[in-house]
């Protein structure tokens, strides 16, 4: 029984060596780039993507010649005559190449209405439909376009996934030999993140060839800028004017008939005697301090104090 758990234990941790370095074939530096001494340490030649170029040529899990992957994307801002029919024009064209629309929306203010369009279109395709959309238009206002040759990243995770594989074979007969609950714990938490890895690397490699596959193009459509005396005379009314001018006046008529109304009804029975009432306080004050003049300063009752002898 000793012996046997042993043998289990030799096969997990060759296992574990496997995956780790499938792992580590992600973090390998890049052809070119500085490595830290390591004794004189020359890594092989390795063989150039394509040209039947195959990670595993004698073995069960061989994989095919990858073609040329290229992810392109762009942008294009078009000036239009008419936006709604050049966009229903553009959307023909690209279901006509094998593409379809992924998303749209539009706007319309004071100079016109707008319209954005995301298109998804073959990547075969992308120089027809780039030519295609930019003849609709009456000027090419901005073009922006990139492309990504991502076949080394695909072929470098099929290679991955082909090695996750065969560990995840070798990890379930492992585990079917197994029996005792510490090795099969062993066993499950290793398959786990084996599984784990091929999952993730599967989505990764399917993203990529989703992206080469279908090209990714956002195009702005615009109406042409307005010259200025259009624009300056558009929506311009005389007879808007003078009636705009005219109703300023009756308002301003109106305004001061109110203002004259509140000063007879308000103001002057209100106001008017508060004011007549002041006024005569103070002509009696005034009057009051002239009948009693204040009293000189060191004045007595009787008069100056006499001098000092």
């Amino acid at each position: 029984m000793r012996g046997r758990s042993l043998i289990l234990a030799a096969l997990v941790t060759l296992v574990i060596g496997l995956v780790t370095a499938c792992s580590g074939t992600a973090a390998a530096p890049t052809p070119g780039s500085e490595r830290p001494d390591d004794g004189g340490y020359q890594p092989a030649p390795t063989p150039a993507p394509g040209n039947g170029y195959n990670p595993f040529p004698n073995g069960n899990n061989a994989i095919p010649e990858q073609p040329q992957l290229i992810v392109y994307n762009g942008s294009l801002d078009l000036e239009v005559a008419d936006v709604d029919a050049s966009v229903s024009q553009a959307e023909a064209l690209v279901k006509g190449l094998g593409g379809h629309v992924a998303g749209s929306r539009s706007s319309d203010s004071g100079d016109g209405k707008s319209a954005y369009v995301t298109y998804r279109i073959p990547a075969a395709r992308w120089s027809e439909a780039l030519s295609g959309l930019k003849g609709l238009a009456t000027r090419v206002a901005n073009e922006e376009t990139s492309s990504d040759d991502v076949t080394a990243q695909v072929i470098d995770l099929e290679a991955r996934l082909a090695n996750l594989r065969a560990t995840e074979a070798a990890l379930q007969a492992i585990m079917a030999r197994a029996n005792t609950i510490t090795d099969v714990l062993k066993v499950q938490a290793e398959l786990t993140q084996v599984q784990g890895d091929i999952e993730s690397m599967t989505a990764q490699r399917d993203l990529l060839s989703n992206q080469a596959a279908l090209a990714t193009l956002n195009v702005a459509y615009n109406p042409p800028p307005v010259a200025e005396v259009t624009q300056a005379s558009t929506g311009w009314d005389l007879g808007r004017d003078v009636d705009g001018a005219l109703a300023s006046l009756v308002r301003l008529g109106q305004g001061l008939a109110s203002l004259l109304v509140w000063l007879i009804i308000f103001v002057l029975p209100v106001v008017v005697p508060v004011v007549i009432g002041l006024w005569l306080v103070n002509r009696l004050w005034l009057r009051w301090r002239r009948l009693h003049p204040a009293t000189p300063p060191g004045a007595g009752p009787s008069g100056p104090w006499p001098p000092s002898m």
